[in-house]
């Protein structure tokens, strides 16, 4: 059993056992309150049966992505992670060493722009990420999430889908 399918088994189960008590609530015959169930069992499953699905096609179209994305001959696509880097690292030497150098020798007020919050929790994220999953892959371990993380060509289009 898949572990979508032991999730969805188990809440379909606990609202399974919320609905046989709901049915004792009411006036009905052994016969009617054994059909209810079946027939809520049956409608339970056929909802998570279709949510698995959906989210399985959802998994599967993200992959398709990626695996478009490293296979084909665009080297930016390829490279767009170290070039997040590379953006931080001019946007950072910008504002916070030729901008207040330029402004110091010019006999300015040094007045330096903040980058804001989610640049630096992003940038951060990103860099860091990458930064391992490079490191990884120099040591020598190269599996699916080091290539993944780093976008390098080893990754095969038919190895990623599964």
């Amino acid at each position: 059993m898949s572990f979508l399918s032991s999730v969805f088994a188990g809440g379909a189960s606990k609202l399974i056992d919320s609905v046989k008590s709901l049915a004792d609530e009411f006036h009905l015959s052994g016969e009617e309150k054994r059909a209810f169930t079946a027939q809520m069992e049956s409608l339970l499953q056929q909802r998570d049966s279709e949510i698995e699905q959906t989210i399985r096609a959802e998994l599967n179209a993200k992959a398709q992505i990626m695996v478009a994305e490293l296979t084909h001959g665009n080297d930016y696509t390829k490279n767009a992670r170290p070039s997040v880097v590379y953006f931080g690292l001019i946007a950072t030497f910008w504002n916070y060493m030729l901008v207040p150098t330029v402004q110091s020798l010019m006999g300015v007020d040094v007045q330096v722009f903040q980058l804001p919050t989610e640049f630096w929790v992003a940038w951060g994220g990103i860099t860091g990420t990458y930064v391992v999953g490079r490191s990884a892959e120099k040591r020598g371990t190269r599996n699916r999430a080091t290539e993944m993380i780093t976008g390098s060509g080893a990754m095969q289009a038919g190895r990623f889908v599964e």
